[in-house]
């Protein structure tokens, strides 16, 4: 794998990217849809590699990651500390005149810090079975309460769910072997085989789903499941430390598609 590459995977840029494209076309009617979808993919890079730094101090990451963060500690911190500041710009010049949405955002900002900062014995992220639920729940205020809020329409929000759902599974995946088995996440309660089931039964409904609901959209969200559903079949021929980046490009593939309609 290139250095750049590995670099944009270990940084979360990819998903940076992908996200802005996902937002962008869900959102495209808007005429803050751009703004909106940039301070998402800076958040993105803001508090992942935040979460990876504080990681570091705890030495809590795996190993080829940890050594990998050593080795970029200074580009990684400088990116996600200029997130940080242009996240806060887009947010205050466009998007802060609801007192609501300040509240709202301020919980999900502590939540974000809380889940690797501890507070005596456990991060949020160490509470069993908390893990991925938290994550689902900022990502839905962030994809579709948020935007309702401001925008003022409620935007494809059980196909964006279950598309949320299945794509942050592959997350906990490649932990599977890392995670404290007391944090109880999905792969640990089922195991690697019926994790890949449980992604194949939430984009079977997602193409089930959208062929009912029968809109000119549709075709983005059954070719995004159905592009999911069959690399689960492949996932033993996948590096399983980035089948996670493979599963993270249906949000791609659902923004290209919705951007040609």
């Amino acid at each position: 794998m290139s250095k750049v590459i590995e670099y944009a995977i270990r940084s979360h840029l990819h998903l940076a990217i992908f996200s802005f494209v996902y937002v962008s076309a869900l959102y495209k009617e808007n005429a803050y849809s751009t703004h909106y979808a940039l301070m998402f993919a800076f958040g993105i890079l803001s508090i992942y590699n935040f979460h990876r730094l504080w990681k570091l101090r705890r030495r809590d990451l795996p190993y080829g990651v940890l050594v990998w963060l050593k080795s970029n500690k200074l580009s990684v911190a400088m990116l996600s500390f200029s997130s940080v500041i242009s996240t806060m710009y887009l947010y205050l010049s466009y998007f802060s005149e609801q007192y609501l949405i300040h509240l709202l955002c301020a919980i999900c900002v502590s939540i974000c810090i809380l889940y690797v900062c501890r507070i005596r014995r456990y991060s949020l992220r160490e509470i069993p079975y908390l893990k991925i639920f938290l994550v689902f729940g900022i990502w839905s205020f962030l994809l579709h309460i948020m935007p309702y809020m401001l925008f003022g329409n409620l935007v494809f929000p059980l196909g964006g769910l279950l598309l949320l759902f299945a794509i942050l599974i592959p997350s906990d995946m490649k932990d599977i072997d890392f995670d404290p088995e007391e944090m109880k996440t999905i792969p640990q309660l089922l195991g690697t085989n019926n994790s890949l089931n449980l992604i194949r039964m939430l984009s079977i409904l997602g193409i089930s789903y959208s062929v009912i609901v029968y809109d000119e959209s549709m075709w983005a969200w059954v070719m995004s499941f159905s592009y999911m559903l069959v690399l689960t079949f492949f996932y033993s021929r996948i590096n399983k430390d980035y089948f996670f980046v493979w599963i993270d490009a249906c949000f791609l593939i659902v923004g290209i598609i919705l951007f040609c309609f």
